[in-house]
């Protein structure tokens, strides 16, 4: 298949291309073509977005968009939401209009984020799952609000008879990246912590099932709409410092009030530690896909037993 990646250099992206350059033709497309071109050394293929119209698109069987500012990279205010917002979006529209422009129809593949249903009470056994009910028109959050934006910027795309795939992300986890990279000193130092009251729910997937569901979407083209990529086990907070902590061999003693959180981080603490969203894959696994990590300690065992 010949390929086209936008944001790519994401940990996500890198391992999707490590993964698809063996099967197939990838053109990579980003801010700066040069900084591409040394996350990729072995692609000749870079190009940056305003060299966009010199690709034919109907010589493309799938694009797959990835962009997205980090949202955690920084405090939210006003500014960096529209940042995040847009650089999703934008980028969606981007693509469409150029395949549309083209009367194109390659599979179009758009990464998401299972904020998009909404930040779950710590007590509710409730699951979603992609049949959950998301009102597009009244956001419950900040999380919400940027998924529905960005799926709200596929439709163009769908009426006009492009084949549409969203993947729903949860907590992608591999070791030096994502939230990973972010917790591991702390639990080196034994200062890793419950947070809150540890009750939160976190929907997670090892990043070798995202790569294996992704490849499974592109094997099964008569695949779209929304997919859940997802462990079908999520656990708390509290059940994941455990087995973090059991994985790297440290001790967990420490909790951290959510006040502190709440003190030090605002509303992205409030979204994104104190609370969480209990997700099931319900679509993958009806489709036969087989999940290799379903525990938490399985797949942080793969990533810090060093084997």
């Amino acid at each position: 298949m010949k390929i086209l990646i936008a944001g790519a250099s994401g940990f996500i992206g890198r391992a999707l291309v490590e993964t698809f350059q063996k099967q197939h033709t990838l053109y990579i497309i980003g801010r700066d073509a040069q900084a591409l071109k040394k996350v990729f050394p072995g692609l000749e293929k870079t190009l940056e977005w305003n060299e966009l119209d010199s690709l034919n698109p109907s010589d493309f069987d799938a694009i797959i968009n990835l962009c997205g500012h980090n949202i955690s990279a920084s405090r939210w205010n006003p500014l960096v939401k529209q940042q995040i917002i847009d650089s999703r979006v934008q980028t969606s529209t981007t693509l469409i209009n150029w395949l549309i422009k083209g009367n194109a129809k390659p599979h179009f593949y758009c990464a998401n984020a299972i904020g998009i249903y909404g930040m779950q009470d710590n007590n509710d056994p409730s699951a979603f799952d992609e049949d959950s009910v998301i009102d597009y028109a009244h956001p419950r959050d900040f999380l919400t609000e940027i998924g529905t934006k960005w799926e709200t910027a596929l439709q163009p795309a769908i009426d006009a008879g492009i084949p549409v795939t969203t993947t729903r992300f949860g907590v992608v986890l591999k070791k030096g990246e994502g939230m990973l990279s972010k917790l591991t000193l702390a639990f080196n130092l034994g200062l890793g912590s419950v947070m809150g009251d540890g009750k939160q729910i976190l929907s997670w997937v090892h990043i070798d099932d995202v790569v294996a569901a992704f490849s499974f979407l592109l094997a099964n083209p008569q695949l779209t709409g929304n997919y859940n990529v997802t462990s079908p086990n999520p656990v708390s907070q509290a059940e994941f410092a455990r087995a973090l902590a059991t994985a790297m061999h440290r001790p967990l003693i420490l909790k951290t009030p959510a006040f502190v959180i709440k003190t030090m981080f605002g509303e992205m603490g409030e979204c994104l530690i104190l609370k969480g969203q209990r997700v099931v894959p319900k679509r993958l696994l009806a489709e036969g896909f087989q999940f290799k990590f379903k525990r938490i300690e399985e797949a942080l065992d793969k990533e810090f037993s060093g084997k």
